[in-house]
């Protein structure tokens, strides 16, 4: 089977917004060249960067290329999730099924019937071992993170397989010829094909379903099912409860079928094992957290899914209805019915006893703090005061992204104060260099930032203003300058004034005013042409191309903050580059 990462980043479509970060239980991201990645060897595949990418930047890996090559030639069985339940409502299961050996597969059997047998085996361990915490090894993704993880614990994980391996080990022994498809919402299923290969040799989604049907023209509604199209060997019974939290503990125990019960049969000492469910990665991991406080309670058994609200909810689900509703529609469909004898005892004598050593703990790396402190230092972070926490990098705090950027898995253009205090800086430097003045008003008609030349224009009064107030942030312009009319208009009209002459008493002004956020935010620059030694409209020649310049320039002053350092930078230099040049052009001149 393909042995590419179940999870991968296409590149050209990744924005660098950091939700796939953010969203990581494990923090398997390596932000590299502007691009995040998933790192194979710290993922658990519980598909969350996949759920919240708003680029569809993070992949699923394809395998549906190689099952359709493989049904040319191979008899296919499709071990069927029993989340399809949930997935198909509403369509009658045979039509299911006759869709299915439409598009060339053999037959197709209930994962269920794995997950059956798994409870069986579960139960009789948790009954042979001393008091302690338990935890169940049906979900791939939950196996993963506490093997790779919290490996100190992972002794508690059930040595059996997973639903999925134990019915593909199933239907090999019924049928030795045949190949085994998993059809189900969860990508942790695409590692277990590496891990499994075996007894499991393909993996597809309900989407990939979908689209395998739509490119055949294969359609639900449209099927003629015969007494053929049911399930394989047998028809599974409560195995079907699986993909809710909670299915795999009614499974164990037949009479227990909510909390109330559970505190019942424990105090009649029928069961001396206490049982609990939870699902999603945050709740595994305070678990993990409270471990070792829990071990003193006597015997306890707890099923764990990384899926919120169970399978039913799984990253590569078809259906966007609510757990609620899927939950019920799962409930309303199981059924208990009788089954051959014959091949239930076939199922009986299955051996799926595994270990998971083969998965490789993750090295917890410790640093001290004077290394934290040096790598916050590299994002301007040089005290307490220092680390907002903010949370835009994706990770918790400050800290933890300091770790990360030792670790090389994060860049310093991460974090945003830091990248926002560059381009300020960039700006401010920007402002100061040009040589027009320039000011930057808002509806309110108060100056948000101007430059010095600004307020040199403006006279002595201002200058002494601009010292207080450096930028003159929060000035009323209509006390500033007589013509802040022509900034109103622009902010009202959204058309900008270029090269207006204005004459305020014996000096004469070149202002332009045009939109940087239309009716919201104006910027003017403005050009004193009161040179006595140089003929005014040598002057105004002159400067028009540097005006012009100008507003190019400001115009950018607004999206400053969002660009990259680099670009910025480059910018920057070539302004100031094109400001010499015409320096120099009107010093030949003279």
């Amino acid at each position: 089977m393909n042995k590419l990462s179940s999870i991968y980043t296409e590149k050209n479509n990744c924005q660098d917004c950091y939700k796939c970060v953010k969203n990581c239980p494990v923090k398997a991201i390596k932000l590299e060249d502007n691009s995040a990645s998933v790192i194979p060897e710290l993922c658990i595949y519980c598909g969350k960067c996949t759920q919240v990418c708003p680029a569809n930047a993070k992949k699923v890996r394809d395998d549906l290329p190689v099952v359709r090559q493989a049904l040319k030639k191979e008899k296919i069985i499709v071990s069927l999730a029993p989340s399809y339940i949930s997935e198909y409502e509403n369509i009658e299961t045979n039509k299911i099924i006759a869709a299915f050996k439409e598009a060339g597969f053999y037959g197709v059997s209930e994962t269920a019937l794995g997950a059956e047998k798994v409870a069986l085996e579960t139960k009789n361990w948790i009954d042979r071992q001393e008091n302690g915490v338990y935890i169940s090894s049906c979900c791939p993704s939950a196996v993963l993170l506490i093997s790779k993880y919290y490996p100190e614990h992972s002794s508690a994980v059930a040595p059996v397989l997973s639903p999925m391996v134990a019915h593909a080990k199933f239907l090999k022994k019924i049928y030795p010829e045949a190949k085994v498809l998993f059809v189900g919402p969860c990508i942790a299923k695409k590692e277990e094909v590496n891990q499994f290969g075996e007894y499991i040799d393909y993996v597809l989604s309900f989407k990939d379903i979908k689209s395998l049907f739509e490119d055949i023209g294969i359609f639900f509604e449209f099927m003629k099912p015969t007494e053929e199209d049911v399930f394989i060997p047998i028809r599974a019974n409560k195995g079907n409860l699986y993909p809710i939290d909670g299915g795999m503990l009614t499974c164990m125990i037949d009479s227990i079928n909510s909390d109330i019960d559970r505190i019942n049969h424990n105090s009649n000492k029928k069961e001396s094992i206490r049982y609990m469910t939870f699902s999603g990665v945050k709740n595994l991991k305070e678990i993990m957290r409270d471990f070792d406080s829990m071990k003193n309670s006597g015997k306890t058994f707890i099923e764990v899914m990384t899926c919120d609200g169970g399978c039913i909810k799984g990253p590569l689900a078809i259906s966007n209805k609510s757990s609620a509703s899927k939950r019920l529609n799962v409930l309303d469909k199981v059924s208990v019915e009788p089954r051959n004898e014959e091949m239930l005892s076939k199922l009986n004598e299955l051996n799926i006893s595994t270990k998971y050593d083969f998965i490789k703990k993750i090295e917890k790396e410790e640093y001290t703090l004077n290394q934290i402190y040096e790598a916050l230092k590299m994002v301007n972070k040089k005290s307490e005061a220092d680390e907002l926490n903010c949370g835009g990098c994706g990770y918790d705090n400050c800290r933890e992204f300091a770790k990360a950027l030792i670790a090389g898995k994060a860049e310093n253009d991460m974090c945003i104060s830091y990248m926002r205090k560059i381009a300020q800086d960039k700006t401010n430097i920007l402002l100061k260099k040009m040589p027009s003045g320039i000011v930057i008003v808002n509806d309110k008609l108060k100056v948000v930032d101007a430059n010095k030349n600004f307020a040199d224009i403006l006279g002595d009064e201002v200058k002494m203003i601009f010292e207080a107030n450096p930028g003159l942030y929060g000035a009323d312009v209509t006390k500033l300058i007589p013509y802040h009319n022509l900034f109103s208009q622009v902010l009202e009209t959204g058309v900008d004034i270029i090269e207006q002459d204005i004459r305020d008493g014996e000096h004469y002004f070149t202002l332009s005013v045009f939109s940087v956020q239309n009716h919201n935010l104006v910027c003017g620059i403005i050009k004193n042409l009161h040179a006595p030694e140089v003929r005014k409209d040598l002057v105004l020649n002159r400067t028009k191309e540097v005006i012009m310049e100008n507003m190019k320039v400001v115009q950018q002053i607004a999206f400053l903050l969002g660009e990259n350092a680099s670009y910025t930078e480059s910018m920057l230099n070539s302004i100031l580059e094109s400001h010499s040049n015409d320096k120099d052009e009107l010093t030949n001149t003279k």
